[in-house]
């Protein structure tokens, strides 16, 4: 994808950190902003409440089950620490083969074109925000999961690169400076164009078809439903916001929490 700035961002894009290859749909941001209000409205710390101690990891996890069910219509940052390691590997498996799937499925629906900047329906972002979701699925490398995330990675930009798109792996989620840098002189960063041999990422096409058997997203999906499931909270929906006034006054006296005698 050639490199956008401030005189051709298309219409309904937006660029992140000002880097000329973070190209964002505005309406994807939109829902994100929406996510994190919701990840805020389930925060006991944000109502000055102590409910138990996992509570607000479930509530995320919760959170981040439903938008993996309406992204599979037949698909964060990292996992809150919650006491259930099958539901956040069950979350890391849905996630990784959702996207393995649909990048496959895109891949299949352009042919015979390619799904590069020639093919007559060009997805404007598709290089950045695949690129973006292999890089994301490393940071849970270290978590101890059974399927490897790198392996994951590499056969995603192997799909990119054989599609005429560059396959190499992002060095952070997002480039450029962040506008929350404490450092006021950090320089932007900004990435070379990969020569023809850095754009190879390892990987060939036996491991995407290796991948593709091991991130399937329907045996995913089955999966996290199998095991996802509402921890007991007094019945309550995790929306703390969606509590009636009397029981969140209940739950505060309970715990004797007012503020300032959090910590």
């Amino acid at each position: 994808m050639p490199p956008a700035n401030d005189a051709n961002i298309p219409n309904g894009f937006i660029l992140v950190n000002g880097h000329p290859h973070e190209l964002w749909s505005k309406a994807a941001f939109d829902h994100v902003e929406r996510l994190q209000k919701d990840e805020e409205n389930r925060d006991p710390d944000g109502h000055d409440l102590y409910i138990y101690n996992d509570y607000f990891g479930y509530a995320c996890c919760d959170l981040v089950c439903l938008t993996l069910f309406m992204a599979n219509s037949m698909a964060a940052s990292v996992f809150h620490t919650i006491d259930d390691p099958d539901l956040a590997e069950a979350i890391y498996n849905a996630y990784g083969a959702l996207w393995m799937t649909y990048i496959l499925d895109l891949e299949a629906a352009a042919k015979p074109q390619k799904l590069g900047p020639t093919h007559p329906v060009t997805i404007r972002n598709l290089e950045n925000v695949v690129r973006t979701a292999a890089k994301g699925i490393t940071e849970f490398s270290d978590l101890g999961f059974a399927k490897d995330a790198d392996d994951l990675e590499n056969a995603m930009l192997r799909v990119l690169e054989r599609n005429d798109m560059d396959g190499s792996a992002k060095e952070k989620v997002f480039l450029g400076k962040s506008a929350d840098s404490d450092d006021e002189g950090e320089d932007e960063e900004e990435e070379t164009p990969p020569s023809k041999k850095s754009r190879r990422t390892g990987a060939d096409d036996a491991d995407v078809r290796a991948a593709a058997k091991t991130w399937k997203a329907s045996a995913a999906m089955k999966a996290l439903r199998e095991v996802y499931g509402p921890v007991e909270h007094g019945g309550r929906p995790w929306d703390i916001t969606k509590w009636p006034k009397a029981a969140l006054d209940k739950e505060k006296a309970r715990f004797n929490l007012d503020g300032d005698d959090l910590f």
